[in-house]
Parts: C-alpha cells; structure tokens; sequence
C-alpha cells in the first residue's frame, strides 16, 4: 500500500474520532443543560411550595441554592432529591428544630421561634455556637413555664418582660435541683469568658482545674472556632450551695447534665436570695506585661540580636467549627503540614475543611538559617503564647500567605466524594449531607 493511500487511511479514521468525540460532547452537553434545567425547576417548585423559600429552614434553602448553582455531587443531589419529595411530592416537609430543641425553630433572617412564635433574635455567627445552644434550651423552659401558667408566650414575656416571672420561675427549678440534691450540699462553678467582644458562661459541677480545662470545654472551644484570640479574660465564680460539711460526693450524682441546666435557670434567683456562699473567684486574663515578658524569653532563646525569625502559624478548620492551630518555622509545604499530627487528628476526628499557612516575620534583619534557629520543641510554646502580641504591637509582618485548602479538599472528597462548597455548607449550618 502506498504512502499516500497510508495518509489517506489515517487522515479518514481521524475524521471519524472527531466526529465520534464531537457527537458525545454534544450529547454530554445536551444531557447536561437537561439536568439544569430539572435542578431548577425543581428549585422553583420547592420556593413555589414554601412562600418563597420563607418555610424553608436556612440550611435547606442553602441546599437548594447550590443546586442550582450546580455546586452538588452526587452525595449532595440525593439530599436534595430527597428535600423536593417531601416539599413537593408527598408534602410532608417540616422545618427541623434549631439545636434539635424540640418546638424552636429558625427564620433567614435570625428570628428565633418557639412553636411558631416570634421570643428572640440570634445573629448568624452565634446561633450555632455551644453557649447559643444552651442558651436557647433556657429559652425553652421559660417558654414552657410561661405556658404552665396560662401567660401567653411573646419575646415580650419571655425575654424583656421575663423579670416578672423570675423568681417563681427561680423557686420552681430550685425545688427541682433540691430534690435531686437530697440532703447534700453542691459546690459549683460558674465560668465567664470575655473574648473578642463575646461574653459566654456556662456552670460546671465543682471547679475548673486549670485554664486548659476551660479551653477545653465545649463553649469555650465553639468560641475558639469563632472569635477566640489570645486578648481574653476568664472569671471562675466558685459557689457552695447548701450544707459546705456535706458536699455531694461525684459517684452520688446521676444526672450531671440536669444538675448543669438546673444551676443555669436559678443561679439568679438563688444569688438574689442570698441562698450561697461565694468563695474567692479565679481570674485568667492576657495583658501586656505579660506579652512583653514572653517577648524577651522569645530573644533570650534565639540568642542572635540583630537576626530576625521567619515562623508560619498553620490553621486547620474542621467540621463543627472546630479548629486546630500549629505553629512552624519558615513556611511548610502541603506534604509538610499533612505530616503534622494536628492534621491528621482533625481529617479523622472532625473533617478539614480547610488549611492555611501564614508566614511572618519577627525583627527587621535577614532570617536566621535552620542551622541558626534552636530546637524547635524549646520555642514552640512560647511562640503560640507570644504571637499575637506581635501581631498587635506590629512586632511581625506577615510575609506571605498559603491556601492549601483546594488541594486537601480534592484529595479529602475522594473518599467521600464532597467539593468544597458542600463541605463548607455542612460547617456553617452543622449538618453532615
């Protein structure tokens, strides 16, 4: 066979490749503008069925805007396949609790409502914290308390006008915390955290052992994942109601939990009514002597004046707000920080949403080298404790900053498949899709 017959032959079956790869881009694409199509229709029968979307709970409108916007895998489309057939096809929607209290639920606009009535307010950066939640479990009892006694429930009665209903409301949760105490006295705690603006408490049986156990518990570190920074105060008001000679022994205690939300709804009523024995509080709080001092152990270590540091403070956001922070030298790679444990913790325990490293610059001359630098276990304490001092006083620079979010998003969604969209929807409306 000639050459020319040879190019003649190729030159037909590359012809036929095109026109085949061309028919299913076609096809690909007409499929495609069909699913579109569906996805908003449907969108629009949902909107229809719910008032505009208004009978919807936020998350659910969230899920149907990124249906339409075509941010769904298939994971994301099952759900909202499942939300049309309960709005539309079997009717059979209802919007879910807030927090999963039963009868509160959640308007877009922030409007918070107990069995269809309008009682508070909660803005999007709170309503999902621990503190929002224990919050409005109190809400609920006032309101159920209200019902009791034949008051009509209102923002009114419930929140501004609540003063008058305080104290037998106060009295009434007491009887029930006296029952469960029996003859034992209770030493408690009551832990206000003042951060970036926000004032959150909580009550514990007992007292804190430290600041760490206070970082650690689940307001304080729903706070962390939202507003906390290093300028915070932390006041430990210690309390003994009862018989201080017989304190409730730990193993006594059946109901932890309900003793906690017991103290939250008359620790008022019994500080009003004189009925405890305050004990010398324990305050924890930032301030500038103490930044500064860090600061000069900081020098001392690294021993080289004149030389300046180049360290990257790497944040990882997991599911739920949770969020871990590491601190490192220079400015890590991807491979490095998902060598980190911290990382790795995160990814099982809780998801990562994202990761990134921001690098700066302590001191203005050139960086001390790896071989310079001390071990890093001897400055790694003292760097998280110091750095937003230096941010604060202008004492570093940052310097650059890596989002490392895209490529631990991709390889995280292999397993399940999820893109970014989703996963950030799932952590700001704490839902799992």
């Amino acid at each position: 066979m000639s050459g020319a017959v040879w190019i003649a032959v190729v030159s037909f079956v590359g012809i036929i490749i095109i026109i085949i790869l061309v028919r299913r881009w076609i096809m690909a694409r007409e499929r495609t503008q069909a699913e579109i199509s569906e996805t908003c229709d449907k969108a629009c029968e949902i909107l229809i069925k719910t008032n505009d979307g208004d009978m919807l709970d936020p998350s659910d409108l969230k899920l149907t805007e990124l249906a339409v916007n075509g941010y769904l895998n298939d994971t994301g489309k099952e759900v909202f396949e499942q939300l049309y057939l309960r709005v539309v096809v079997e009717d059979t929607y209802k919007k879910p609790y807030l927090h999963d209290i039963e009868h509160l639920t959640r308007d877009h606009e922030g409007y918070i409502y107990y069995k269809g009535i309008h009682v508070e307010h909660y803005d999007r950066d709170y309503v999902y914290s621990e503190d929002a939640k224990n919050s409005l479990l109190e809400l609920k009892r006032r309101c159920e308390y209200l019902e009791r006694r034949s008051v009509e429930v209102s923002c009114g009665s419930a929140v501004w006008g609540w003063e008058k209903y305080a104290d037998d409301y106060g009295a009434e949760r007491l009887a029930l915390l006296t029952a469960l105490l029996g003859a034992y006295g209770l030493r408690y705690s009551m832990v206000e955290v003042y951060n970036s603006g926000r004032d959150n408490k909580y009550f514990v049986l007992g007292t804190p052992g430290d600041l760490d156990e206070i970082k650690n518990h689940s307001v304080t570190k729903s706070m962390i994942g939202r507003y906390f920074d290093d300028e915070y105060e932390i006041t430990v008001g210690n309390f003994i109601y009862g018989d201080k000679n017989n304190l409730i022994p730990p193993d006594a205690i059946k109901d932890k939990a309900e003793i906690e939300s017991l103290l939250q709804s008359c620790h008022g009523y019994l500080t009003k009514h004189g009925a405890l024995e305050e004990l010398p509080a324990v305050i924890y709080k930032t301030d500038f002597a103490e930044g500064y001092e860090n600061t000069k152990r900081l020098d001392e270590l690294l021993n080289n004046p004149g030389r300046g540091l180049e360290y990257s403070v790497v944040d990882f956001w997991g599911r739920g707000s949770n969020i871990s922070r590491v601190f490192a030298y220079g400015a890590p790679t991807l491979d490095e920080v998902k060598a980190y444990e911290d990382y790795k913790h995160m990814k099982s325990a809780h998801g990562v949403l994202s990761v990134s490293a921001t690098t700066f610059r302590y001191g203005s001359g050139e960086p001390l080298t790896s071989a310079e630098l001390p071990p890093f276990d001897k400055v790694e304490v003292l760097l998280s404790e110091t750095h937003d001092y230096l941010i604060k006083h202008d004492l570093a620079q940052e310097t650059r900053w890596n989002n490392f979010t895209h490529d631990v998003v991709v390889n995280r969604a292999l397993k399940p498949e999820k893109t970014y969209e989703e996963l950030e929807y799932e952590d700001e409306m704490g839902v799992e899709l």
